[in-house]
């Protein structure tokens, strides 16, 4: 008996060990074998059909956003500053990461929201009130809600929206309110890269340095010397601001980052560290140096501590964008060295000029992110701007405002304001009409003041204001978008500001050679640079098209250019066109399309060549056959 009452108590135990083990590995692995939602059969197109435009949309939204630096709509404090954005390609802005100091990128949580919100705009017209499918009738019962989740590999986008389906005879068969649908682009990754790149540059200062460093290199740029002549040195600050231009157009693409996809060196990178340890003033010169050893050690930056060998990463400033420079000390445009003379009869024939110059400079650089494999190996391209600062020669990335070089707002300043109002309008050019909402910005020497928008006011659009009383010969600046900015001083009390107009075209550019025109081969591009002769007014392209340079932006108006168009293979230049450029209203009204031509003369192969293409490129300006069409 109490044996068999011992194998009893073991096989009720043994039966708890049991139960409790199954209710164990349940509630473990209960969410792995939630059978997925049964969708009705006759839900299933609908629901595909929905969640195709998820995608669709959801993809628009996401490429707009990696052209403007994570917004897909561009918020208004920075839309409507022109220090918070950079022009690409005429009209898009592309938004600063870094302004006055401060960090000022947008969240993902804001992007997460920006892509609901696009999504839930223009998701209707997308679905086109569903007449791609006939065989229901379908209504809305619920308005739309979007959530949006950026992950690793994939967006996730999902859509609450009731819908009832009824059959052909108006009877209901179900409702169905729950869609989904990922895009796979990993911006989540392509962010967190751009952010580390952001926060490297507020710390080290990367960009600040290879300006200073560059400058320096320049033998036109002068810092500090001593000469022994008895003329005064000079220089123009312009034509220093030329030559620091064209420095960083052509040197920051040279940039290389470690741990992303980079073109590589010639040799690894111990042959590199090799040379920096060598002491050239002690060391002999080594032989069989890298040919590329001065681009290693000058434009390899290394700030990431994650790899991202799978995407590569570009840096640009194009000369057309905004630059300024300040030089001290100077007069007006001319800067000047100190000229000593002896007072003897001996040495007054000797003279020494004394020179010490600092530089303040703000100037845009634009950082391009590429990920191969977004989109199922389609691409993505993710962008964003930040300014480089420099004061005094030096790095300032702490509180340096963009607009302290010129102007900066001031509360007492722009607070003190004169008795009598002043009334500023503003009209198109072309059409002299009225303008509305064009924003209001008042200079006075290093002073800036915010004064409003012109607005409906007795029968006209205008702004009525006071102005700075210290100040009332100063200067009216007016912005629109879709208008070239204008500024006119205060001479009287009613102001008149003419802005001309802006006109988008797309565009394409075709070759000439002596059998004909011919479209572009795959490898080869052509630079179009556009100047306006009379307006502070530039335009620069490529063709075929970069991302976010859809459109050449033209003054939508009578207007003089001159035009430059380089055509290269690879990297080899094959040929181009020169001309001026004359353009009436009649030419341009009701076109929408501007066809570029450019001589093919092929690639030069020796100097003779080379001259001899140049040669003929400038004899050859202004020829009227190949002066750009409209259409």
């Amino acid at each position: 008996m109490k044996k068999r009452g011992q194998v009893t108590v073991f096989i009720i135990l043994g039966i708890f060990i049991l139960m409790a083990t199954i209710l164990i590995f349940y509630y473990i692995n209960r969410t792995y074998f939630t059978p997925d939602v049964v969708v009705p059969q006759q839900v299933a197109p609908i629901k595909n059909y929905v969640e195709s435009c998820i995608y669709d949309v959801g993809k628009e939204a996401i490429i707009i956003m990696g052209i403007q630096s994570g917004y897909v709509e561009i918020p208004e404090e920075i839309s409507m500053d022109s220090d918070a954005y950079i022009l690409v390609g005429g009209s898009v802005k592309t938004p600063y990461w870094y302004l006055n100091g401060e960090d000022i990128s947008p969240t993902m949580e804001d992007m997460q929201s920006q892509i609901s919100d696009y999504v839930y705009k223009n998701m209707k017209n997308c679905l086109k009130n569903f007449s791609g499918i006939d065989e229901f009738i379908i209504e809305e019962k619920d308005n739309i809600t979007v959530e949006t989740s950026i992950a690793e590999e994939e967006v996730v986008i999902k859509l609450d929206y009731t819908l009832i389906i009824k059959n052909r005879k108006g009877d209901r068969i179900t409702e169905w309110s729950l869609y989904s649908n990922s895009v796979p682009v990993r911006l989540r990754r392509i962010y967190r890269l751009a952010k580390n790149l952001m926060n490297a540059e507020n710390k080290d200062m990367f960009f600040e340095r290879k300006t200073i460093d560059l400058m320096a290199l320049d033998p036109e740029i002068p810092f500090t010397d001593m000469e022994f002549s008895c003329t005064n040195l000079e220089w123009s600050k312009t034509e220093i601001k030329n030559t620091v231009q064209e420095l960083l157009y052509y040197n920051l693409p040279k940039i290389r980052i470690d741990r992303t996809d980079y073109i590589p060196f010639l040799y690894p990178d111990s042959v590199y560290k090799e040379f920096q340890s060598i002491n050239i003033e002690k060391d002999p010169i080594p032989e069989n140096i890298p040919d590329d050893l001065y681009e290693y050690n000058q434009f390899f930056w290394k700030p990431l501590s994650e790899s991202f060998n799978d995407m590569k990463v570009g840096v640009r400033y194009m000369k057309d964008w905004s630059m300024q420079l300040e030089a001290n000390p100077s007069n007006g445009d001319l800067m000047s060295s100190n000229m000593f003379e002896g007072d003897s009869e001996y040495l007054s024939m000797f003279c020494i000029n004394l020179y010490h110059f600092t530089y303040d400079i703000v100037y845009p650089v634009e950082i391009a992110i590429r990920d191969e494999k977004s989109f199922n190996g389609e691409g993505y391209v993710f962008r964003y701007a930040f300014p480089v600062l420099i004061k005094q020669n030096s790095p300032d990335r702490s509180d340096f405002d963009i607009t302290k070089l010129d102007t900066y707002v001031d509360a007492g300043f722009c607070n003190d304001l004169t008795e009598e109002e002043y009334i500023i309008q503003v009209r198109d050019a072309r059409t002299q009409l009225e303008i509305d909402n064009a924003s209001i910005i008042f200079e006075c020497v290093k002073y800036k003041c915010n004064l409003g928008f012109t607005e409906a006011d007795a029968n006209s659009y205008r702004l009525k204001t006071k102005i700075p009383s210290s100040c009332v010969n100063g200067i009216v600046k007016a912005s629109k978008e879709g208008y070239l900015k204008q500024e006119k001083q205060i001479d009287e009390k009613n102001v008149l500001i003419e802005m001309e107009p802006l006109k988008k075209f797309d565009f394409q550019v075709m070759k000439v050679d002596e059998s004909g025109q011919k479209s572009l081969a795959s490898d080869e591009t052509a630079a179009i640079y556009i100047k306006s002769v009379k307006k502070d007014y530039n335009i620069f392209a490529l063709y075929p098209k970069e991302e976010g340079m859809k459109y050449i932006e033209l003054i939508n108006n009578n207007a003089d250019y001159s035009i430059e168009i380089f055509l290269m293979k690879g990297n080899d230049l094959i040929g181009g066109y020169k001309a001026d450029w004359n353009i009436e209203y009649n030419d341009i009204n009701g076109k929408n399309m501007i066809i570029f031509y450019a001589y093919d003369f092929g690639k030069a192969e020796t100097n003779d060549k080379k001259i001899e293409m140049v040669s003929f490129l400038n004899k050859n300006k202004n020829n009227v056959d190949l002066i750009p069409k409209f259409s």
